[in-house]
């Protein structure tokens, strides 16, 4: 095709027994090669940006038939259950994503000769990394597939003007629908052949419909991370910084994160310092517009990308006080903000001298801040300490193992299994570790707690450490790498491994029952002593005596 030399997919013929043997080998090196250059242990967790919905998720799990089977990730275009589930999956996904004009504006800059490059090395990464045997054929399949279906997309199309031709988008779905079949009955053993499906659903739009190359790699390459899980992402060069900014803590807006309750948007929480806390803005103001566009077509990743920016930025943010009444529109100027791992630190009344701080994420820095809050507590009294996780993502997997060590005296606290290198790790104490708390503990949870904020409340809870108190988590039993894509800014988000708690349990679809469950309020509560949540932990604590050790 094209000079290349190759015979088109459609007649890719089987490898012989000994051609497929060799195929074999070289993608085994490849495999080892690509885990090598990443040290053991590296993994990090995702964040909300990244993520479903927890009820989308049960949804998901129900509509698939296979409930949080971790299997059930691997798509299976064989299966017709499975693949009506892959489908609704793809669509969902499709009018996310869309959603974003920074996207749009990258697929009609990119160009097909740079698409195929990022496309071949991210089809490489998924094959040889990610957690459970996958194929370049199933892949494939998935890209054609979440094309066919962007093409039936309002979004997509309002994205694309080329994508109003009716008689051209029903001439290419039905011309994918076609190579979707031939595609199911290929066996491409390396990236380039992989790629060559992407080339002919190329020409075929070039031909029938003439949409931006980019957007066609674009639907191929998130199709396939799709498909898959729902951590498994590509991240283009801004949303890889993006997260970086993000693990350290950095970024750049208006100081505020939002939260989507009822299909309205609303500021869960002001930052010290930001621009929003000048402006008056509070907890429980609803969003409505953000430079003159409201929001209530936008998702949460969406809205928090625009009111991002650059520092020195101005953005216009039109919101509804307290969710009431009428609404008021303010011109604030970006700042660069510096977020806090541990925040609301703080005794609270009653007896027992009990203490509380949230732990809001796990990134660089988060032990060395939790054991300074820590000091300052004993400092003041406390003997008794709730810890609230309630909310908390995730982050870097090797943070949260330094704060097990704030807690724990030695010993295991999980485990990851994957097939990468490096993948399949048992993590214990950090040696040196210092315990810095060894007084009652009671940790707050919700269905919002996930990955790394999940195998730290495990480790703590199964060890006899530590009391959960709330409601089930959120079950992301799943460690991710990045992985860069050579020759571009872009990489591949992928799931190299399961997380096992310090007990041998996988956490991903189950989550964390709590020792003591208080069901959601449904109320905005503005001061922690008065969350029934907390003052369940908090009674819940002053039963327990104060070991010698943390006594004044």
């Amino acid at each position: 095709m094209r000079g290349t030399g190759r015979r088109r997919p459609t007649l890719t013929p089987a490898l012989s027994r000994q051609g497929r043997g060799s195929a074999l080998r070289a993608s085994f090196v490849a495999a080892l090669f690509l885990a090598a250059v990443l040290p053991p242990g590296c993994v990090v967790f995702p964040r909300g940006a990244y993520w479903p919905t927890y009820e989308s998720r049960l949804a998901e799990g129900a509509a698939a038939g296979h409930g949080h089977d971790p299997a059930g990730a691997v798509p299976d275009w064989s299966d017709a259950v499975r693949t009506g589930a892959i489908r609704r999956r793809l669509r969902a996904a499709v009018a996310r994503r869309w959603s974003s004009e920074a996207l749009a504006e990258s697929a009609r800059k990119m160009d097909a000769g740079a698409g195929r490059w990022l496309y071949g090395g991210a089809m490489r990464t998924l094959v040889h990394l990610y957690v459970e045997p996958v194929c370049y054929r199933d892949l494939v399949v998935s890209g054609i597939e979440s094309f066919r279906a962007a093409l039936g997309d309002g979004m997509f199309r309002a994205r694309f003007a080329e994508a109003d031709d009716a008689a051209g988008r029903d001439r290419l779905a039905e011309a994918l629908e076609i190579l979707s079949l031939k595609a199911r009955a290929a066996e491409p053993v390396f990236s380039w052949q992989a790629t060559e499906w992407l080339d002919v659903a190329m020409e075929k739009n070039r031909a029938l419909l003439g949409l931006p190359d980019g957007a066609v790699v674009a639907e191929f390459l998130f199709g396939a991370t799709d498909a898959l899980d729902p951590y498994t992402r590509l991240l283009t060069g801004q949303m890889r910084r993006a997260y970086e900014r993000e693990l350290k803590g950095v970024y750049a807006g208006i100081g505020a994160a939002v939260t989507r309750r009822g299909g309205r948007v609303f500021l869960e929480e002001v930052f010290e310092e930001g621009a929003a806390r000048k402006a008056g803005f509070r907890v429980g103001d609803e969003i409505v517009r953000i430079d003159g566009e409201d929001v209530g077509g936008l998702d949460l990743a969406e809205v928090s990308r625009r009111l991002r920016g650059e520092p020195g930025t101005e953005v216009s943010v039109t919101v509804r006080p307290g969710g009431e009444g009428e609404v008021r529109t303010v011109t604030l100027r970006r700042t660069v903000i510096r977020v806090p791992s541990v925040r609301g630190v703080r005794l609270l009344e009653g007896d027992g001298a009990v203490g509380y701080l949230r732990l809001t994420t796990f990134k660089s820095g988060t032990e060395r801040e939790l054991r300074e809050a820590l000091a300052d507590l004993r400092a003041r009294g406390a003997r008794r300490l709730v810890l609230d996780v309630r909310g908390n993502p995730g982050g870097s997997l090797l943070e949260a193992i330094g704060v097990a060590g704030v807690f724990l005296k030695g010993g295991r606290v999980l485990r990851t299994r994957g097939r990468a290198l490096g993948a399949d790790w048992t993590y214990h104490v950090p040696l040196f570790a210092r315990q810095a708390w060894s007084g009652p503990l009671a940790l707050l949870v919700d269905e919002h707690t996930a990955s790394a904020a999940e195998a730290l409340a495990a480790a703590l809870a199964r060890r006899g450490r530590a009391r959960l108190v709330g409601r089930r988590t959120y079950g992301k039993g799943a460690a991710q790498i990045h992985v860069p894509v050579l020759g571009t800014d872009s990489a591949v988000c992928v799931t190299v491994a399961r997380v096992f708690g310090p007990k041998g349990t996988c956490l991903e679809g189950t989550g964390l029952a709590p020792d003591h469950r208080v069901p959601a309020s449904g109320v905005p509560v503005r001061d922690v002593a008065d969350d029934p949540a907390v003052r369940a932990a908090a009674d819940l604590v002053r039963e327990e005596p104060v070991p010698p050790e943390a006594r004044p």
